[in-house]
């Protein structure tokens, strides 16, 4: 796998191989570039030069070499680089990255990341039960990815400010959040029960905390006519575990609501997504508010490394009169996250706590 800079030359060193060993190249060696899937060619047909400098193809080392026009063609992210020749077909993983684009997650920035777990943790972790072993910063880089959407998922909030629309978004709606994180959240069914006794038109988000609320409205009779605009004013949100209520509190004309009224409030129909809600939500600075977080990212994607090791649960060294015992344990490495997250066993604390508040179960 190689990475190139998408509008920079750039030399892709390859090893041609078949069931693990080199296969010699010869003759006419053509190189050609597609997206992943294959359906979409980025840089045509072009020969490849066996005097490219580092070359070797009686070893099977090929050299592709790409001008910075043909990388231009190839967008960021994964590609495919297809060799072929008189030994048939190989394929090689090819990775455009632009100079900020993917080149950061949420939290965290490549290289800078890369090397902190590099020289902090793997390196301790090297020490103790990764003796010997080596890894790339593809590789590492590709873990703390896996490690930060896993705690994600697990704390079931976005990490970062990320806008929610109930439909596909306009371009004028995407280009004026400036590289905010965006997502569909689909409408919420409209029920009579939502404005019956005290209850004024109570919601719950999909997504939380809340950070601010754009816009409710009521779509009738289709998902993108017919709104009736609930007054900003109107809505009374607590942000952590995502309620929203309405408590009219100015004076509003409701017009061309006649058709509305008479199908919801009349006829007491439920209606599917028909409360369209555009808001905010997710943690609004993550690295300040809550270091830990960044912690516990690290810590699994080390766990994750060591998960790939395949390391036994106890094992022996021996060698020249030298004898050690070592042990790992992997639920233990685990339970270290675990309690960031959760807090020790019975406390209701930790990360998930601070974020969602204090959980509790009802019989």
């Amino acid at each position: 796998m190689s990475t190139i800079i998408p509008g920079s030359a750039a030399t892709i060193p390859v090893n041609v191989q078949q069931d693990g060993a080199p296969v010699p190249v010869s003759g006419e060696l053509k190189a050609r570039v597609f997206s992943m899937d294959g359906r979409t060619e980025y840089v045509p047909e072009k020969l490849v030069d066996e005097s490219a400098p580092g070359a070797a193809w009686a070893a099977g080392l090929v050299v592709v070499s790409l001008t910075g026009a043909e990388t231009t063609l190839i967008p960021p992210g994964d590609a495919m680089l297809v060799l072929s020749g008189p030994f048939g077909v190989r394929r090689f993983r090819l990775i455009a990255e632009a100079l900020v684009e993917g080149t950061r997650t949420s939290l965290f920035v490549r290289d800078i990341v890369v090397d902190e777990i590099r020289r902090d943790r793997l390196m301790a972790a090297t020490a103790g039960i990764l003796q010997g072993i080596s890894v790339s910063d593809a590789y590492l880089w590709d873990k703390v990815r896996a490690a930060e959407s896993e705690i994600a998922h697990t704390l079931r909030v976005p990490l970062v400010p990320t806008r929610y629309f109930p439909i596909q978004p306009t371009a004028a709606e995407l280009a004026a959040l400036d590289g905010m994180a965006w997502d569909i959240d689909v409408g919420y069914d409209y029920e009579p029960e939502m404005f019956e006794r005290d209850k004024w038109g109570y919601i719950v988000t999909r997504q939380r905390p809340i950070i601010s609320v754009e816009y409710m409205r009521f779509a009738y009779p289709t998902q993108d006519q017919g709104f009736f605009d609930v007054p900003v004013d109107w809505l009374r949100v607590d942000s952590r575990p995502g309620h929203i209520r309405i408590v009219p509190s100015s004076s509003a004309v409701l017009m061309g609501t006649a058709g509305f009224a008479m199908t919801t409030l009349i006829n007491r129909r439920n209606i599917p997504a028909m409360v369209q809600l555009a808001y905010t939500a997710g943690l609004k600075n993550a690295i300040a508010d809550y270091p830990e977080l960044l912690d516990i990212i690290k810590k699994k994607a080390v766990l994750k490394i060591i998960g790939d090791a395949y390391l036994p649960q106890s094992g022996s060294i021996s060698a020249d009169g030298l004898s050690e015992s070592m042990s790992v344990d992997m639920t233990k490495y685990s339970d270290f996250i675990d309690e960031a997250i959760n807090g020790p066993k019975g406390s209701n604390g930790g990360l998930m706590t601070a974020i969602h508040g204090i959980r509790q179960m009802v019989f």
